[in-house]
């Protein structure tokens, strides 16, 4: 199956050659991205999974069809991983391999195994400086772009552990060499992003009760880390120690995951993540207090991984209603200025837009009375949460449902109650959105053509009951009262549906709302002929960016939780998507 590099660069230069055939080669996404790739897991460093493609438009889309389908061969299994597209090729992760695929025909042309021993996990590729990095459960895997052979001067004869260096890196000597990170909770949940020679890993996961989730910069030509940033701050030693130490009780600070590919603005030299959730998830009465800086946007230096600022969007979270999709860069005019802005979204179906270069909220964020009283034993909830408000001073509308969508069920209805209410022990309650409702994990897309930002999130509900502790506790937190109760929740399906939903950053207003039946965690793109896809179930839609309008609606035959991209194939705009051990193509004639 091999391919000789010449081959490789042939195909680059004839995907090229008729990639300027309709889009201007001097287009570029982000920073020096070629118009018709796709290099990273969001296609750029910001974040935008904006591509300035327009063969497909509102006018043609309905024409939508299968182009191509690949299905893998054993014993690869891509999983939801996103794949990359450079010159013309396509790369994926499966299972311990590189794949490298014609982007046009869906035809295998190589795969490539790790030098050293790699145990897979389909997390996805990122590509950088001729080179194509792939991201499993907990090690990445380093090849040529070219010939895909290890490259073997990064890390460990081309493979590396970045959960394993950065814990190192953080705590000299503290974990014995033989020690699995995943034993502490550490492993990656999505793939790396790539900006200035550098990886920047995230690194989950909150209910793993981790001591803080690490975001780590990684030298991309020798496997080095560069810094570390811990996102609950341990002790002094930390960075941040003196804004969060009083925001938390007792003596375990665990969770704050992160799950999402961080962003980059190489120009303000800054690298954006998102911070999820505080752990216990449920169960606040060992950590009172804010619990900084779990569901935050953190702003970190670029080169040395200090705190800049942070924004926390959910305090003292007891509804698993993490920070997670995001962050996304954009840039608007407020009032006749140009404002650069970050825009993450939680599970709390709201949208908050910051300024990039500062922190602060675009348009006010208030911090608004919630409901407090709580009968959990020792619980403390948080008594304000931050309500974004728009230009005109008027609380932004919820882009996904707030409270239980589609019940008829009397008992169901007589057990709903509003957003923000803390979990009883006494009582059953049907809150929305669900603990995996919302946005999760799905990435959002900006179109600078449109000023938009598109989202997505779940129109369901879960049912949240306080029950006595009956799980073990975890080695090593066993202190006083760390479990007092836990909360027993189950995702109300019935009747849920996904919305693609538009945002509009210069008035802090929703454009459009979209609704669609199905669920998906997957995210969206938008191209520059105006049209966002998303794969939800086994259908791929298409539809007008500017009004929300559906185009298409595709049937790919697989159930899918992924997130397309979009590239040239054969002087062709196709739209991708991979799911368990199938990937398939889509475009218009």
């Amino acid at each position: 199956m091999d391919q000789s590099g010449g081959t490789l660069a042939r195909m680059r230069m004839t995907s090229l050659l008729a990639l300027g055939a309709s889009v201007a080669l001097s287009v570029t996404v982000g920073a020096q991205t070629p118009s018709g790739d796709w290099p990273l897991h969001n296609l750029d460093a910001q974040s935008s999974r904006f591509s300035p493609l327009t063969q497909i438009t509102p006018a043609n889309a309905g024409k939508l069809a299968v182009k191509w389908q690949l299905d893998l061969p054993k014993p690869f299994a891509a999983g939801s991983a996103t794949p990359i597209v450079v010159g013309g090729i396509m790369y994926i992760s499966s299972g311990a391999s590189l794949i490298a695929i014609d982007g046009a025909t869906g035809k295998i042309l190589w795969t490539k195994a790790a030098a050293e021993e790699f145990p897979g996990g389909g997390r996805g590729p990122a590509s950088g400086d001729g080179h194509v990095f792939i991201a499993g459960r907990s090690s990445i895997a380093a090849f040529d772009l070219e010939t895909g052979k290890p490259f073997e001067a990064f890390g460990k004869k081309g493979v590396l552990n970045p959960a394993r260096v950065a814990l190192d890196f953080k705590d000299p000597g503290k974990y014995a060499p033989e020690v699995n990170p995943e034993t502490l909770g550490y492993f990656m949940a999505a793939a790396p992003s790539y900006a200035k020679g550098t990886l920047f890993v995230p690194l989950a996961s909150s209910e793993g009760m981790v001591q803080g989730g690490l975001l780590v910069a990684i030298d991309g030509a020798t496997g080095k880390v560069k810094w570390a940033f811990r996102t609950i701050p341990q002790g002094p030693a930390d960075d941040g120690w003196e804004l969060t130490k009083d925001t938390w009780s007792g003596p375990d600070r665990l969770g704050g995951g992160v799950w999402s590919p961080p962003t980059i603005d190489e120009a303000l030299g800054v690298v954006y993540a998102n911070v999820s959730n505080p752990t216990p998830n449920y169960d606040g009465s060992s950590r009172k207090g804010a619990n900084l800086f779990t569901n935050s946007i953190v702003a970190l230096d670029i080169n040395t991984g200090k705190l800049k600022w942070h924004f926390q969007a959910l305090h003292h979270d007891v509804w698993d209603w993490d920070l997670v999709t995001g962050p996304t860069l954009f840039e608007t005019k407020v009032n006749g200025q140009v404002v650069k802005g970050v825009a993450s979204l939680a599970k709390t179906c709201y949208v908050y837009a910051l300024n990039r270069e500062t922190g602060k909220p675009i348009f006010p964020i208030v911090e608004m009375a919630v409901p407090t009283k709580s009968d959990v034993p020792g619980e403390e909830i948080y008594p304000t949460q931050p309500i974004p408000f728009n230009n005109r001073f008027v609380p932004q509308t919820p882009f996904c449902a707030t409270f239980p969508p589609n019940i008829t069920d009397p008992k169901l209805i007589a057990m709903s109650r509003p957003i923000f209410t803390p979990p009883s022990s006494k009582e059953p309650l049907l809150i929305a959105p669900g603990a995996v409702g919302g946005p999760n994990r799905g990435s959002s897309s900006y179109s600078p053509k449109t000023g938009l930002l598109y989202i997505t999130g779940k129109n369901n509900a879960m049912i949240l009951q306080a029950k006595p502790q009956t799980e073990k506790i975890p080695s090593g937190l066993n202190s006083p009262g760390h479990f007092k109760s836990f909360i027993e929740w189950k995702m109300s399906t019935d009747n849920a549906t996904q919305n693609i939903a538009a945002y509009n950053p210069a008035t802090g207003e929703l454009a459009w709302v979209t609704e669609f039946p199905g669920t998906t965690n997957g995210g969206n793109l938008v191209t520059a002929g105006d049209v966002v896809f998303e794969a939800i179930g086994r259908n791929m839609y298409a539809v007008d960016a500017t009004n929300g309008k559906k185009l298409a609606e595709v049937n790919i035959k697989i159930a899918n939780f992924a997130t397309p991209i979009a590239y040239m194939g054969g002087g062709k705009q196709l739209v991708a998507i991979a799911s368990g051990a199938t990937i398939v193509a889509l475009g218009v004639d």
